[in-house]
């Protein structure tokens, strides 16, 4: 049997890349060889890992693809499948859908929002993020700590969460996450520290799920756009409490033998 190949073309810090991590070593911890392949450094040692440059297309290989969304002609693999995790970020009605096998959605409320703007039926199935293994932790010493988890900038509305934590009574704001709009976080964001002093706490990127669960009490979400939000599932694991919006779709944690086992199902493996 060939590779299987998760490429993408993002690899830096953020919730689709520790989605393709997550999946690759629990391909692999189940026999199936897989490597995820990006242009960045950061998924490098976190799984069996490449760059995407050095990627070669072999006919007995299985794609997955991610965020490629300038690919125009299928390659010469066995399975060519392509994997959105985006809704706005990279609509399937942009980009030339018909060259993949099939099309791999999160949720079913994601897959109505791509299909309602193609007049065609998109042929495709539906299966949830492999996850690590996080654990809630018995007897916090703490109380009304909140958690801004994920990149700073407008789609996140960092600042909308901070002024929701802060309206329910929140005694601390941890912020985890890198700054990825820098205007941003000047105007709607830093103000806002500013004015709270040592009450809002910038911590950057925490790579130890662990750290960051095991030291709120509460986690707050505030996305224009957000799908199957990793956080919300983390949440649930660790008993963390999670205060999302209307654009963020409730927890549904596959266990990852389930996702294996569709995952095999759809490369025909």
């Amino acid at each position: 049997m060939g590779q299987v190949k998760i490429l993408s073309g993002w690899s830096q810090t953020g919730g689709s890349t520790t989605a393709n991590i997550n999946l690759t070593n629990a391909l692999n911890q189940r026999g199936i060889n897989t490597v995820f392949c990006g242009p960045h450094e950061w998924h490098l040692g976190k799984c069996e890992a490449n760059y995407l440059k050095n990627v070669k297309v072999k006919p007995d290989d299985y794609f997955i693809m991610h965020y490629l969304p300038y690919v125009q002609t299928r390659p010469d693999v066995k399975k060519f499948i392509l994997s959105v995790h985006e809704k706005e970020v990279m609509p399937l009605s942009k980009i030339n859908w018909k060259i993949y096998d099939k099309v791999h959605f999160l949720n079913e409320a994601q897959y109505q929002w791509h299909q309602a703007q193609i007049d065609e039926e998109i042929p495709y199935f539906i299966c949830g993020n492999a996850h690590e293994k996080l654990l809630p932790l018995e007897n916090k010493n703490i109380n009304n700590v909140a958690g801004i988890i994920g990149s700073i900038d407008r789609n996140k509305q960092t600042h909308e969460s901070i002024e929701r934590a802060l309206n329910d009574g929140m005694h601390k704001i941890i912020i985890f996450g890198n700054i990825h709009d820098n205007d941003y976080f000047n105007t709607q964001v830093k103000p806002l520290i500013e004015m709270n002093g040592n009450k809002i706490v910038m911590a950057g990127f925490v790579e130890d799920k662990n750290k960051i669960y095991d030291t709120v009490t509460d986690v707050y979400l505030s996305s224009l756009s957000e799908n199957a939000s990793l956080v919300a599932d983390e949440c649930q694991m660790t008993g963390v409490k999670f205060h999302g919006n209307a654009n963020i779709s409730t927890p549904n944690i596959m266990p990852n033998d389930e996702i294996v086992k569709i995952w095999k199902r759809e490369l025909e493996l």
